[in-house]
């Protein structure tokens, strides 16, 4: 009989701890998402000249990176194509 109302008492402080854990849980999703909303009303969007700067900027670099990388590219191309050719 001890037995019972101890396995009962168990019962009941686990179900009280889930509502608690899910009540906990709630409040983290809605403050996580209070916490993005207040966070992204602090953002400065730059204006339509400092992006039309910034997006050129990008791409010339872009550009400028990628001619690089082909050089590389071509030059270690050669490199092994005429070491190839000398082994063989």
């Amino acid at each position: 009989m001890q037995e019972n109302n101890e396995q009962t008492k168990n019962v009941s402080n686990d179900s009280s701890k889930t509502k608690k854990s899910n009540k906990k849980e709630k409040k983290k999703k809605g403050s996580f998402f209070a916490d993005h909303k207040s966070e992204f009303k602090k953002i400065t969007w730059p204006n339509r000249k400092v992006l039309t700067k910034q997006t050129f900027t990008v791409i010339v670099i872009s550009l400028i990176v990628g001619v690089i990388i082909f050089a590389y590219d071509l030059g270690i191309d050669f490199i092994i194509e005429n070491l190839i050719k000398f082994m063989a």
